[in-house]
């Protein structure tokens, strides 16, 4: 008989945070060690995604971080469904079940950390993430450097990386579909940034950065694919540097695939980044990417082997990288290889669910 592994989140969105632990899961519900379920935000699109693949889930209100209500029918399931280990995906969930096991100090509690923002500084989230019964699962380097700056103790502290799934975009082909649509050319440079439009994304640099690209490549075209508060701003930011129509702002787009397949380079301008499983799928798809210095982003490109790197927050510095890769075809070709055969040994979902299992096993041993 399986133990009952319970997963956690509270988001109402369909971002990485929920892919990774989508595929967790998936991969999880397919072994006989671990009986997986779910508690999640009425009608999430994560929930819905779970239940096609017959996980069980558990619908549970939030409304605010320190939602009571939300704490006691946490604390009445874990009872009801003699929960062995608690997997909290985000920082709420991490709230949730925190509170919720203060009284059942048995049940192990992991936290995934996705992100290298500062641990909080207020006294709640100091007891949070002091609190000995909690273990973490930072997704690479950078966040976990974020956390111990913030005093989590490095020995309650793994690493596993963000995985993809190797096999997404498999039938899909470099071609003009995606071009097409979106009116590039075949002898236009297609340039893409897949993100959501939030500042830590940073695509304001990537626009500024635009002019020093168009300046040696007239002839390319900047797709920023994604959707979010920023919108406006980036909008302005296009119109008053008289870039209409060399950077286009698509919204959210379903054909990722495609889009990758059609590309010429990918680029990143991030200035906080958990991991980006966005350059992980760029790499798989075999385009050469140009990225920022920050978070978990050098984990997966290492400089000047699979890709280069550009300062953060530096519009110059990004787009000297842009140019100088798309002048260089040998260079393109080196990345290309090299990048496919990084995310293939370090970064698909198979490692990500074996790195995870790992770290219950560990703490679970520990009694």
């Amino acid at each position: 008989m399986g133990l009952n592994l319970l997963h956690i989140d509270t988001e109402r969105t369909w971002r990485g945070g929920e892919q990774q632990a989508f595929l967790l899961c998936e991969g999880l519900a397919q072994t006989e060690r671990w009986n997986v379920l779910f508690q999640t935000q009425p009608e999430s699109p994560l929930a819905h995604r779970l239940r096609e693949r017959g996980i069980s889930v558990i619908e549970n209100p939030m409304r605010g971080e320190y939602d009571l209500r939300a704490v006691w029918r946490l604390g009445s399931f874990l009872d009801e469904k003699n929960i062995n280990l608690i997997h909290a995906h985000d920082a709420h969930a991490h709230t949730l079940a925190w509170l919720a096991t203060m009284r059942r100090p048995d049940i192990k509690v992991v936290v995934s950390r996705r992100v290298d923002f500062p641990v909080g500084g207020n006294l709640i989230s100091a007891l949070k993430y002091q609190s000995k019964r909690i273990h973490y699962i930072a997704i690479s380097n950078g966040v976990k450097e974020a956390m111990i700056r913030g005093g989590v103790p490095n020995e309650r502290i793994d690493i596993v990386h963000s995985g993809v799934d190797p096999r997404r975009f498999e039938g899909i082909r470099k071609g003009m579909v995606f071009r097409k649509e979106y009116g590039i050319q075949e002898d236009e440079i297609f340039i893409g940034n897949v993100a959501a439009l939030t500042d830590h994304k940073g695509q304001i640099y990537l626009i500024e950065a635009a002019p020093y690209v168009l300046e040696r490549f007239p002839r390319a075209r900047f797709l920023i694919m994604g959707e979010g508060e920023l919108r406006p701003l980036l909008q302005r930011k296009i119109q008053e540097l008289n870039l209409k129509g060399k950077v286009v702002l698509t919204g959210h787009i379903s054909n990722i695939g495609e889009a990758y397949a059609s590309m010429d380079l990918f680029a990143l301008s991030s200035h906080l980044e958990g991991l980006c499983t966005a350059v992980v799928d760029a790499l798989l798809m075999g385009v050469p990417v140009v990225a920022t210095r920050t978070g978990g982003v050098p984990d997966v490109v290492l400089d000047g082997e699979c890709g280069l790197l550009a300062q953060p927050r530096n519009p110059k510095a990004l787009g000297e990288c842009i140019v100088r890769l798309l002048s260089d075809k040998d260079m393109q070709s080196r990345f290309i290889e090299r990048g496919k055969a990084r995310v293939q040994e370090l970064f698909t979902a198979e490692k990500m669910i074996q790195g995870t299992i790992k770290v219950y096993e560990k703490l679970l041993r520990q009694g």
